[in-house]
């Protein structure tokens, strides 16, 4: 029976670290602008700035999109991204990074990692990950409820 139950108790653990999360710092309200600037990642598959882009439109940002390698501008707020994509049959993003800066300094940052393990979670929409690593990063969703919603299959 204690064999069992610590099997059991080892395949949840092993669950519980292979679940997709998103963390971060998220900007300040201070830091937080209604313009932006994306310096565009050449390396980074289209659909990444595509979501982003897509996500000021649905909030109501106004973004500016600079070549790779720009360097920031002091009085604007501006976000970089990179991202890994990895595939188990299909493509998926397997782990992602966008960075604000503001007056030379790092202001802000999440981060989304969907470990490559025997689940299907790591499958979501990169998509709607995307727009949630923004949602986190403006506060709109905490990191938690947005690691609540891929363990879920919502995103």
């Amino acid at each position: 029976m204690f064999k069992r139950l610590l099997c059991v108790a080892a395949v949840l653990v092993m669950a519980g670290c292979s679940s997709p999360k998103f963390d971060g710092k998220p900007l300040e309200e201070t830091n937080q602008s209604k313009q932006l600037t994306i310096v565009e990642d050449n390396a980074t598959r289209d659909i990444f700035l595509a979501s982003m882009l897509n996500w000021c439109d649905i909030n109501g940002y106004t973004c500016k999109v600079v070549v790779d390698g720009t360097t920031p501008k002091e009085d604007e707020l501006t976000l970089d991204y990179v991202s890994r994509w990895s595939w188990d049959f299909k493509t998926f993003i397997a782990d992602a990074r966008i960075t604000a800066y503001q007056e030379g300094q790092r202001v802000g940052y999440v981060t989304f990692k969907a470990p490559n393990q025997l689940t299907f979670d790591k499958y979501g929409s990169d998509e709607e990950r995307i727009k949630a690593m923004m949602d986190v990063l403006f506060k709109i969703t905490s990191a938690k409820e947005a690691t609540r919603k891929a363990d879920n299959g919502e995103i």
